[in-house]
């Protein structure tokens, strides 16, 4: 294998030219695969056996991800390799969308206790992860890659006749929810847990808990987005921050897509701040989190009537912002632009229509945000060429 995909699989040529993707599989490594989808141009694969193993592969610590959970993906990759791999892999995104991009910083996390919010399947009201590419499920005794207090209700918790089920804790205060698809018949979970199923939401009724991350407390609704641990707030506040204080200039900030309002919370503190977001429950949080003057819109960002800026934050969904997003931010004419982003391909596309519309990319930090796994979280600074 010769290379990283951006999902973290070994990318490799057949005799023929056929790329094919080796989920498991490390770039310089030997290994003999089992094909599991074939296409014209490209197949899948995953390994069977490795023949010449990669310095960077380790043992697997996880029995559940030997037996094919789809949920930590890397764990075959040491913890610094992960890092670096996911560096190569949003490197490889830039070359490819044609952009001359800095070498990324990386940065780990401090204090991480695991994710503090999991989505699971329910088999028989048990919770577990999705078998790799297939509908089957693996309910695990253990799970080393969530908080103790999710691990508990993850692992002991039974969940009716749920087909899935959330679980959501504050590492930091203590507090924990479940939310269940559907009714909350034959759920069992300890006294302390906020207990909330779906069908309950669409009449109306509001769950939430409440999680201290990035130097302040949060309001988090059941089907509000919050980062998945808070460990990880921590670290794009800290980041976000020094960006902005080393290349920003005074004046508004816009928040776009502010979620419960993290980035307006914070860097945006003593600055006239206007905070986009569409969700209604992230919305009602940021109403709570944040203070009066902070302006909150509800409405699309692609729709969104420009007002100018100094610094523009934009942290959008996996599919990034696409032209329709970039066209409307740009309008606000930042000196600023900072992109966080979850996925290597849409950060690339986006920092390409960045550069397009005259901005250059002059920082590029990847956050650890996810370990274990080949999600990468990316936060690149933009300014004017």
């Amino acid at each position: 294998m010769t290379a990283t995909a951006r999902d973290g699989a070994g990318v490799a040529r057949a005799e023929d030219g056929q790329v094919i993707f080796v989920e498991g599989g490390l770039a310089g490594e030997t290994v003999t695969v089992e094909l599991v989808k074939v296409d014209k141009r490209w197949a899948r694969a995953r390994v069977v056996r490795v023949l010449d193993p990669s310095p960077e592969r380790v043992p697997v610590p996880c029995t559940h991800q030997v037996e094919g959970c789809g949920g930590c993906d890397l764990l075959h990759v040491g913890p610094d390799a992960q890092l670096r791999m996911k560096s190569s892999m949003v490197i490889d995104q830039l070359v490819r969308a044609g952009i001359d991009a800095p070498h990324p910083a990386l940065r780990s996390l401090d204090d991480d206790q695991g994710r503090t919010t999991v989505r699971a399947a329910v088999l028989d009201g048990r919770a577990g992860y999705r078998v790799r590419g297939s509908h089957d499920v693996v309910v695990p005794e253990v799970c080393e890659a969530v908080d103790p207090a999710a691990e508990q209700l993850l692992v002991n918790g039974r969940f009716g006749e749920a087909g899935e089920v959330t679980i959501r804790v504050g590492n930091r205060t203590g507090e924990r929810m479940v939310m269940v698809e559907g009714a909350t018949f034959g759920v069992e979970v300890p006294d302390d847990v906020l207990l909330v199923g779906t069908d309950e939401l669409a009449k109306g009724k509001r769950a939430w808990i409440h999680e201290e991350a990035g130097g302040r407390r949060w309001r988090v609704s059941a089907r509000s987005f919050f980062q998945n641990r808070p460990a990880g707030v921590d670290a794009l506040v800290e980041e976000v921050s020094e960006i902005v204080s080393d290349l920003g200039a005074d004046g508004p900030l816009v928040d776009a897509y502010a979620g419960v309002g993290i980035f307006a919370g914070t860097v945006g503190r003593g600055r006239q701040v206007h905070a986009i977001e569409r969700g209604r429950d992230s919305l009602a949080d940021a109403r709570v989190n944040l203070d009066r003057g902070v302006k909150l819109i509800r409405t699309p960002v692609q729709r969104w009537r420009a007002t100018p800026a100094a610094v523009v934050i934009a942290d959008p969904a996996r599919e990034g912002l696409g032209k329709a997003g970039v066209k409307a931010l740009l309008r606000s004419e930042p000196g600023l632009f900072v992109l966080v982003s979850c996925d290597p391909g849409s950060f690339a596309r986006d920092a390409a229509l960045l550069v397009d519309a005259g901005l250059r990319l002059d920082r590029i930090t990847v956050v650890d945000l996810f370990p274990g796994t080949s999600h990468v979280e990316t936060v690149g600074a933009f300014v004017a060429a």
